[in-house]
C-alpha cells in the first residue's frame, strides 16, 4: 500500500546560499517520522514550494518516493500562511485571545490553498492509496477530498493543541473546520486532553459523537531514540567544569516563555544566591516571523532582560547567561543535548514539544525542568514538572535540579529513558497505521 502525504512543508528544500545551490533537510519529528514511512511504503509526497529554488523542482524522486511541489503567489502566501494560519488559527488553538486577527479575505486565501492541496492529491492518488494529511495548515483538506469523490481512506493528524469547545467557537468558520476534520477516516492529536476538546466540540457544534465510530485517537509523537541516543558526538561544548549547563531552545514566538524563563533565572539568583557561578544559562532562540513588528519587539525585550540580568549578576569570569539568536545545526544541537546537565522547556502552552523527548533520549546525566502545558508533560514521567506562569516555583524547580543528588538524577533519568524509549518514533508510526489497517478493513466488510 502506498501512501500519499500532504504537509505544509516538505521533507527537503531547495534553497541558495551566495552563488551556491543547496538542500535543505527538514529536520523535525514529524517529518523523520514521515519520512521513514514513505521510504518503505513509497508513494507520494504533497507539500508547499516555499524554498528559493523549488520551482526549478516541481517533481522530484527523493529516497524512494516522490515529491509534489504546488506554489503559492505573494498574495496566496500573504493569506493562507501569515494572516490565517499564523495570525488566526496559530493564537486560536494555544488561547491568545487578543492576538487573533480575523479577516474574511485571509479565510479565502486559506481555502483556495487548501483547495490546491486536495487537487494535487487527488492527481496523484491511486484506489487503495492511503491519504494522510497534517496539521492546521491543511485543515480544510479532508472534505475537499470527499467532495471531488475520493473513496481513498484518509487519516488526519493535528500536531497542536485542540482548545475548549467554547474557546473554538470563536472563529467564525469553527463550523467548516469540524465538517472538514470530522470527515477523515482517523484523526490523531497528541493527547486525550485534545481529543476530548474535539469532541465536545463536535457534540455542541455539529451535533455528532466521533467517538461512536472510534475513529479519534490520542497518540504522542514519539522521536528516534535510537539515533538520539547512540549518535556519536565530535565533542563536548562545555569544557567549564565549575559550573553547571542549563540549555535551551526555543523558536522566537509568544507561546514559547521566553521572557517568564529569564526572569526564573533572576528569581532563582535572588532567591538562591549561593547558585552564583554555579551555573550558566545558553539560551537559544532561533529567528521566526523577521519581518513581524510583534515579534521584532519580542526579541528586544528578551535582550533587554538578559542584559538587564548579565549586569546585575556578572563579573569578568561569569554570565549566568549566554543567549544567542540564530540557527543551529543537528550536530551541535546534539551536542548541547548531551553537554546540559538541565534543559529547561517551559512553554505557556505547546501541543507537544519533542525538544524535552530528543533531550532524554541524548542525556547521559541530565534533568528535564518541564511547563505542564506541554503535551509530552503527560507521559515524560522523571520530568520536573512547572507552571510556567509561577517564575518563583520555576526558580526552585531549577535549584532542585542543581542540587539533586546523583542517586535521585539517576531515578528520575531512567524514569524518562524509559517512556521515550518505549513510545518512539515507530511507536507512535505503529499506533496510527495499525488503527487506520483495521478501521479501513472495517469499513470495506
Amino acid at each position: 500500500m502506498k501512501y500519499i502525504v500532504a504537509t505544509s512543508r516538505g521533507p527537503i528544500s531547495h534553497d541558495r546560499i551566495g552563488e551556491k545551490s543547496i538542500v535543505r533537510s527538514n529536520v523535525g519529528g514529524v517529518a523523520r517520522a514521515l519520512s521513514s514511512v514513505m521510504t518503505e511504503r513509497g508513494g507520494t509526497w504533497v507539500c508547499w514550494g516555499d524554498g528559493h529554488l523549488d520551482e526549478k523542482y516541481p517533481e522530484e524522486n527523493y529516497s524512494g518516493y516522490k515529491i509534489s511541489r504546488i506554489f503559492l503567489n505573494k498574495n496566496e502566501k500573504l493569506g493562507f500562511y501569515d494572516n490565517y494560519s499564523n495570525s488566526v488559527l496559530w493564537p486560536l488553538f494555544h488561547y491568545f485571545r487578543d492576538k487573533i486577527y480575523f479577516a474574511q479575505h485571509s479565510y479565502d486565501l486559506y481555502k483556495e490553498v487548501n483547495r490546491k492541496f486536495a487537487n494535487a492529491i487527488a492527481k496523484e492518488v491511486q484506489p487503495g492509496d492511503r491519504i494522510w494529511i497534517h496539521d492546521y495548515q491543511l485543515a480544510l483538506v479532508p472534505k475537499m477530498i470527499k467532495d471531488l469523490g475520493l473513496k481513498n481512506f484518509v487519516i488526519f493528524s493535528w500536531h497542536i493543541p485542540w482548545v475548549a469547545s467554547e474557546f473554538f467557537s470563536i472563529l467564525p468558520e469553527s463550523t467548516y473546520f469540524l465538517e472538514s476534520v470530522n470527515s477523515a477516516d482517523l484523526i490523531t492529536f497528541h493527547t486525550s486532553w485534545y481529543v476530548q476538546n474535539y469532541e465536545t466540540a463536535c457534540e455542541n457544534i455539529l451535533n455528532v459523537n466521533p467517538s461512536n465510530k472510534k475513529k479519534v485517537m490520542a497518540v504522542p509523537l514519539g522521536v528516534d531514540f535510537k539515533y538520539y541516543s547512540h549518535e556519536p558526538v565530535k565533542r563536548n561544548v562545555w569544557q567549564d567544569k565549575r559550573t553547571k549547563l542549563i540549555f535551551s531552545i526555543d523558536r522566537l514566538d509568544y507561546t514559547k516563555g521566553l521572557s517568564d524563563k529569564v526572569r526564573a533565572i533572576e528569581a532563582l539568583l535572588r532567591k538562591h544566591p549561593d547558585t552564583r557561578k554555579q551555573f550558566t544559562y545558553v539560551m537559544i532562540v532561533t529567528p521566526s516571523r523577521y519581518s513581524v513588528s510583534e515579534y521584532q519587539e519580542m526579541r528586544r525585550e528578551i535582550e533587554m532582560l538578559v542584559g538587564r540580568i548579565n549586569g546585575l549578576y556578572s563579573d569578568l569570569y561569569w554570565y549566568p547567561i549566554i543567549y544567542m539568536y540564530r540557527r543551529i545545526p543537528q550536530e551541535l544541537l546534539l551536542q548541547y543535548y548531551r553537554s546540559a546537565d538541565i534543559a529547561l522547556i517551559t512553554p505557556l502552552i505547546d501541543g507537544l514539544n519533542l525538544v524535552c523527548k530528543e533531550f532524554a533520549s541524548a542525556t547521559k546525566k541530565g534533568i528535564v525542568i518541564l511547563s505542564e502545558f506541554a503535551g509530552a508533560a503527560i507521559d515524560l514521567h522523571g520530568a520536573l514538572i512547572v507552571n510556567p506562569y509561577d517564575i518563583d516555583s520555576t526558580a526552585d524547580a531549577i535549584y532542585k535540579a542543581l542540587t539533586m543528588s546523583e542517586e535521585e538524577k539517576s531515578n528520575h533519568l531512567r524514569e524518562m529513558k524509559k517512556d521515550v524509549r518505549t513510545k518512539d518514533i515507530h511507536w507512535w508510526l505503529s499506533k496510527i497505521l495499525s488503527r487506520s489497517d483495521r478501521l479501513d478493513r472495517e469499513s470495506r466488510e
